[in-house]
């Protein structure tokens, strides 16, 4: 645990037997800000095993009084991003603006111990509009760089059944899929922004098949070629809304109507499971365009994030 105390709280490293009470302090905040939550346990158990928390060692629990108040996620992705990827989650009730700033001198002082030649960043993100978090973060020398949206539809009338374009075909994914799979996403994100591409191993651990439904999976080929592919997540699916996970199109075939194939066929799968909507996460100033194709689809922007970072080794300003 590398939170290792805090005045007045009791604090713990986390693991899935906490996750409801993980999820309701999320789920608190995305109330206040967002106006409603989709946040659940199994979508906590599924975060708590990814291996970059390093089982439990990236993970700590304030609690006050018996009642969990804050969380940190610490994500170790400095072998092939050089980041410490922050979630930070504190109840809008008591001290919290004191409680943020010490979870965050205890990230950089985790940071610190993971890369002593201090060569890597720290990012984080906010809710918009938890200015009290903005201003945390600012002041402990993080600089604003991205916005990312999450954005749904709801399903108010039957969704378009889509047609594939010609020359192209549909099918499942299997097991034999993998390889391709990660060539065609990797290749399709190679020229997002801060992209970095994951060896085939990490790539599959953090598609957790406890919240990926594979048989809801998509797989667009040209003939013999895998071109494009959608990967379908049962995320939110406790609240009653279907979730794209990913979605990508190899360079060379966009703007042939794939992805919108892609997206309304989704639509359709999640209506027919007795799903009440679709979202995704995008970045918001994608150069793709790909939030212009997400709005014509009919998706439209529901939750909006700040991300920030700061860089090891740069003393708060």
């Amino acid at each position: 645990m590398f939170v290792s105390e805090l005045p007045g709280h009791r604090v713990t490293t986390l693991t899935r037997e906490h996750a409801s009470a993980v999820a309701d302090v999320v789920r608190e905040m995305e109330l206040s800000y967002f106006g409603r939550s989709e946040t659940n346990p199994p979508e906590i158990v599924g975060i708590l095993k990814a291996p970059e928390l390093r089982g439990t060692q990236g993970t700590a629990g304030v609690w006050s009084q018996g009642r969990l108040v804050a969380v940190l996620l610490a994500y170790d992705a400095l072998e092939h991003e050089q980041a410490l990827f922050l979630d930070v989650f504190v109840r809008l009730d008591g001290d919290r603006r004191h409680i943020i700033d010490r979870l965050l001198l205890a990230a950089r002082a985790y940071a610190g111990s993971l890369s002593p030649d201090d060569d890597c960043w720290l990012k984080s993100d906010n809710f918009a509009g938890d200015t009290l978090m903005a201003d945390a973060l600012a002041a402990d020398g993080y600089q604003q760089h991205r916005e990312y949206l999450r954005m749904r539809i709801d399903f108010t009338e039957p969704p378009v059944v889509p047609s594939l374009p010609p020359g192209l075909h549909a099918s499942p994914m299997t097991d034999a899929d993998w390889p391709a799979i990660h060539t065609v996403l990797t290749r399709a994100f190679r020229d997002h922004y801060d992209s970095h591409p994951l060896p085939l191993d990490l790539f599959q651990q953090g598609l957790d098949r406890a919240v990926n439904d594979m048989q809801m999976w998509r797989l667009i080929y040209d003939g013999a070629d895998l071109v494009g592919v959608r990967i379908s997540s049962t995320r939110y699916a406790p609240h009653g809304l279907g979730y794209v996970d990913s979605l990508g199109v190899l360079p060379q075939y966009r703007g042939r109507g794939i992805a919108t194939y892609l997206l309304r066929e989704a639509f359709v799968m999640d209506q027919g499971a007795g799903m009440m909507g679709t979202a995704l996460h995008c970045d918001a100033t994608n150069l793709t365009g790909a939030t212009r194709l997400y709005e014509a689809v009919g998706l439209r922007e529901d939750q909006r994030y700040t991300a920030w970072r700061a860089r090891i080794g740069h003393p708060a300003r």
